[in-house]
């Protein structure tokens, strides 16, 4: 403990102290904050904090003020807080009475009172759901018992079916149809003797016979005037049973094409002579081909599009004397043949190369190809080329 020598006691009308104040026997300097205060009658004072003062202030928040109109407390006098409590409203499906905050059910289709207490249960749905004249709304457990197949032949609202010229009882025996016509139908499948037409248009099939024996089958048609002939052994189970028109092959990777028949061309209007031949001099690079005998001039030809084919894309090759190619400019366009006039573009390009149409050109009765090549000497050799396919 430290010294305390030097105290005085006394009376004394006034204390000039430069030093620390020290309460009781012992030094004792007290800590930050503290005042001297009573401890009451005939006893000594001491270090501490005075009732009704806090060291710091206390600051209303949010929704929180002093019934005094002051902005903080410190204690020093009695103070009421007043809080704001927000008023709140009922939203959609939401009741709120007093301090109470409920669902709003209609009590018809959800409600929450019940079997379930507080919770919200479902009591129907709005709408019925009638079958065969008995509803259901959810309201009760209800079964529906419906037909197990085959449906009887008397539960159907029409009890037969036309095919051709033939009436067909529905769950009747096996019937032989007459005259059926099938049009644009593709992918017709007949099972038992796996009869598969996957292709375009199948029109007018008249008196149809699938016939399967052991060993042997046969597919047989009317033989009439003008009517299809017998065809015996005939797998129409194989994709590649398409016949083609005569000048149309299949080539490398599947394509179509139809071959270009040199003996269409002719030379054009500007010309007054026929000046266009077949040369015929046995060399190995230009024998067979068509050498144009005027420069300049434009070879034009005449190609018809098989029905049911669209025109895609063409190549036509051209070479000089000796063998070697030359780009020439080549047009194509589909011309209206009766019933009317024009024409319509195809292409702008160049040959020895196969160049997509433009303007693709579906095989038609009234329209013919134009293909015109531009030739610029009388070395020029047209050699040919083809015309690919679509179906």
């Amino acid at each position: 403990m430290s010294s305390i020598t030097g105290l005085k006691t006394g009376n004394f009308t006034s204390v000039n102290n430069s030093g620390e104040i020290r309460l009781g026997t012992e030094i004792n300097p007290g800590t930050v904050g503290q005042t001297i205060i009573s401890a009451g009658a005939d006893e000594p004072v001491a270090w501490g904090t005075a009732a009704g003062h806090i060291a710091n202030p206390l600051t209303m928040g949010t929704a929180l003020s002093l019934a005094s109109g002051n902005p903080s407390y410190d204690g020093t006098v009695a103070e009421t807080i007043n809080a704001t409590v927000p008023t709140f409203s009922g939203g959609n499906g939401i009741d709120i009475t007093g301090t109470t905050i409920s669902t709003d059910n209609d009590g018809t289709t959800i409600n929450n009172t019940g079997g379930t207490g507080t919770q919200n249960q479902v009591l129907k749905v709005p709408n019925t759901l009638t079958i065969n004249g008995t509803t259901y709304d959810g309201s009760v457990a209800r079964a529906f018992t419906l037909p197990v197949a085959p449906i009887p032949n008397a539960d159907l609202q029409n009890s037969s079916l036309t095919l051709g010229n033939t009436s067909c009882a529905l769950g009747s025996t096996t019937s032989t149809i007459e005259e059926l016509e099938l049009d644009l139908c593709l992918g017709i499948t007949m099972d038992a003797s796996n009869i598969d037409l996957d292709g375009g248009d199948v029109v007018g099939i008249d008196d149809l016979t699938f016939q399967s024996s052991a060993g042997a089958s046969a597919m047989t048609g009317n033989a009439g005037a003008g009517g299809p002939t017998t065809m015996t052994d005939f797998d129409l189970t194989s994709s590649t049973n398409i016949i083609h028109p005569p000048n149309v092959f299949v080539a490398y990777g599947g394509d179509l094409r139809m071959s270009i028949e040199m003996g269409n061309f002719y030379p054009n209007d500007d010309s007054s002579y026929f000046n266009i031949g077949v040369e015929d001099d046995l060399s190995a690079k230009i024998h067979g081909t068509i050498r144009v005998l005027t420069s300049s001039l434009e070879v034009c030809g005449y190609f018809i599009i098989p029905a049911n084919y669209t025109a895609t894309a063409l190549r036509i090759d051209v070479t000089n004397s000796s063998g070697v190619a030359v780009s020439r400019t080549l047009t194509a366009a589909s011309v209206i043949t009766y019933g009317s006039t024009g024409f319509t573009s195809l292409v702008s390009t160049t040959t020895n190369a196969e160049q997509t149409l433009t303007t693709t050109m579906a095989g038609a009765s009234d329209r013919i190809m134009l293909i015109k090549i531009t030739t610029t000497s009388t070395s020029d050799h047209i050699r040919g080329g083809y015309i690919k396919l679509t179906r």
